[in-house]
């Protein structure tokens, strides 16, 4: 029996876990501070539904499965599709809709650093305006987003698919599905090297002449006529939003290889280390929605690999070890346990975090787990301690003893630094 996660997948241990769920409420508190509300999707979708725009080669990246009723599902890869999939079944929502989501996320890639078949993504949304106000709002909060989570600088490589259109067309490259193919093949750049992105475009007998063409132009940075107008409003709008002009840069490189995108596209990198790879994407893709429903509905938004994000930038975990309590309740014999399980109780009852001894150890070796686990304090409970209606409290860091009145005792555990620093941290989560 094989004892480690599948293939692409690892385990959140609760220190992880305990370090996520902080950097998770700064993104929501960001998203909420520009009006945006979470939405939660299904794991699954209908297959049909992932593969209307990706098409039925997306089988062979994504996990796709029949169910036992015989329907075909496949696990979502991309949380725009879902969304677009709620805002078709439902033209009627008041436009500007603005979503957030902070989801697990599977795809079945050649596992390698920093992407995994098993994922956290973030992103946001924004459905039902055409306007560049909407689209530097995205690049603001992206921004926003990355410098707050991580303390770090970043650079957007910002570029417009209309830009890479008429790229594509003064290359000579007229059909849809071989400027899809081209696009995808600039988009792989940051991973592959051009001649490996040249070999992978003769297998598949498209124009190698052509992307030479269109990579000397880029290269160039050869811009059509007035293809670039809309997207200088949108970097001027971001300016105007606080995105300073030393994090956004146009690139004609940048293409986004998802063939739903229609306008301004973008890629975020970590400033000093753009080698490895972008960790926030996105831009407007108008005409998604309209492929599940009976209209077309503009859209913009973007996504935020939060593995790929943590490893890029190497954030450090917690010096501390994850506390699982605050309080810990020490029955010193067998009489008592009954005693200091309801009191254990009580204290639970009353909000705090409290574990007490289920392996009926003695005194000192529960000291021991006690300190292993960095809880901050034990109370100690015996027959002398029942008879004078009080409990013996010790702080394991300073090593302080003393006898508390069991009447007077939750007021004094409530101003204890450690209990203060938690509810603390519980109002601002019950804020969100």
């Amino acid at each position: 029996m094989k004892l480690q996660p599948p293939k692409g997948t690892k385990d959140l241990l609760p220190e992880e876990n305990e370090e996520r769920q902080e950097i998770y409420k700064e993104m929501r508190d960001l998203f909420e501070t520009y009006g945006y509300g979470e939405v939660k999707t299904p794991a699954f979708e209908h297959f049909e539904l992932l593969a209307e725009k990706s098409g039925p080669q997306i089988e062979e990246e994504i996990y796709a499965f029949e169910d036992k009723g015989g329907r075909k599902l496949g696990l979502r890869f991309d949380p725009t599709v879902p969304i677009a999939r709620i805002v078709a079944s439902d033209p009627s929502k008041p436009k500007p809709i603005k979503y957030y989501y902070i989801t697990r996320m599977w795809r079945y890639d050649q596992p390698q650093a920093g992407r995994m078949r098993e994922f956290w993504q973030a992103g946001c949304e924004l459905i039902g305006t055409d306007e560049p106000e909407a689209d530097a709002e995205i690049l603001k909060i992206a921004n926003g987003l990355l410098e707050s989570v991580t303390g770090e600088r970043f650079t957007m490589k910002v570029n417009s698919r209309d830009i890479s259109e008429a790229i594509a067309e003064e290359a000579g490259a007229t059909d849809e599905e071989e400027r899809m193919e081209l696009f995808r093949a600039i988009d792989k750049l940051d991973k592959k090297s051009r001649r490996e992105v040249r070999d992978e475009l003769m297998e598949k007998d498209v124009s190698v002449n052509k992307f030479d063409d269109m990579m000397d132009q880029i290269e160039s940075e050869n811009v059509p006529k007035d293809a670039d107008e809309n997207l200088e409003k949108i970097i001027d709008k971001a300016k105007e939003l606080g995105v300073s002009e030393e994090d956004i840069e146009i690139d004609l490189s940048i293409a986004r290889g998802l063939d739903y995108y229609t306008g301004f596209v973008f890629e975020t990198f970590l400033k000093g280390k753009e080698d490895k790879g972008s960790v926030c994407s996105g831009g407007r893709y108008d005409s998604l929605i309209g492929l599940y429903g009976n209209q077309e509905v503009p859209a913009t938004g973007f996504g935020l690999g939060i593995d790929r994000l943590l490893e890029i930038t190497e954030k450090k975990k917690k010096e501390k070890r994850y506390r699982p309590a605050d309080i810990y309740v020490c029955p010193v014999n067998d009489e008592v346990r009954d005693e200091a399980l309801r009191l254990t109780q009580e204290l639970r009852s009353d909000g705090f975090r409290v574990d007490t001894d289920l392996k009926k150890r003695g005194i000192s070796k529960q000291l021991k787990y006690i300190d292993s686990k960095d809880i901050p304090y034990a109370l100690i409970i015996g027959p002398r301690e029942i008879e004078n209606e009080e409990v013996s409290f010790k702080d394991m860091e300073t090593g302080e003893e003393r006898a508390i009145a069991m009447k007077e005792m939750q007021d004094y555990l409530k101003e204890l630094p450690a209990i203060k620093q938690r509810s603390m941290k519980k109002e601002d989560h019950e804020d969100l």
